[in-house]
């Protein structure tokens, strides 16, 4: 892969460097949010970015938000943070991030995300290059744009982040199914959260205000008290 490295401590930027070039992987490394924003807009080649959450001229959830909205959800991010509480975990991954990695680096565990996000962009790759994979999803009043991640309720676009679409699809293509929070974790981040479960409940309280997954629209949404959640048709 070819993966860019946003890190403005020149010792952790040589480990992140050594680590991603010993497993095979092309790494380009970056000191500070704009030189990498820039380089993006010129030429954005890279299957993956590591951001460092605090930077000199910007923040790490700036870079998410600007790849966000300017080059899609192709890109996959994982940002680095020295804070563990759970409200920065999940700013992060609110803001689009697919993954998340504390602070001080491990090797061999940043060698074992990255092998992990490896085989999402695989899987992603060969799902949009499949002809005989279906791009839309239309169940009652919603529809559902695959490919470029776009919802409609009613024929109008509902503004959902990327995580907030994946777990629709969850839903919604698993009508009917009590779906746990394990199931729920390891689809959409592809491994159980490590703290409490408050980013899984922000996520759902998003997707349920903002697909409006109650009987108007003849769906309902319950929630199973701490096991997990069921869509149904009305």
């Amino acid at each position: 892969m070819n993966i860019a490295s946003l890190e403005d401590d020149p010792i952790e930027s040589k480990l992140i460097h050594q680590v991603l070039t010993q497993a095979g992987h092309q790494c380009t490394i970056f000191s500070n949010g704009r030189d990498l924003i820039d380089a993006l807009k010129a030429d954005p080649c890279y299957d993956m970015l590591i951001l460092d959450w605090h930077l000199p001229d910007m923040t790490g959830r700036d870079v998410i938000e600007w790849v966000r909205a300017h080059l899609g959800e192709e890109i996959v991010v994982m940002f680095l943070t020295n804070r563990v509480l759970e409200e920065n975990i999940v700013a992060g991954l609110m803001a689009g991030a697919d993954d998340y990695m504390t602070k001080p680096i491990r090797e061999a565990e940043l060698s074992a995300r990255i092998h992990a996000l490896s085989k999402r962009i695989r899987t992603s790759a060969s799902q949009t290059t499949s002809s005989t994979v279906s791009t839309t999803l239309e169940i009652g009043v919603y529809s559902f744009d695959l490919f470029h991640k776009i919802a409609t309720l009613r024929g109008q676009p509902v503004d959902l982040k990327p995580k907030e679409f994946d777990i629709a699809i969850l839903f919604f293509q698993n009508i009917g199914q009590l779906i746990s929070r394990e199931r729920i974790m390891e689809s959409i981040w592809g491994r159980e959260l490590v703290m409490t479960s408050r980013t899984l409940d922000t996520h759902m309280s998003q997707v349920r205000t903002k697909l409006q997954l109650k009987s108007d629209n003849q769906v309902r949404l319950t929630t199973i008290y701490t096991i997990g959640y069921r869509l149904d048709m009305l």
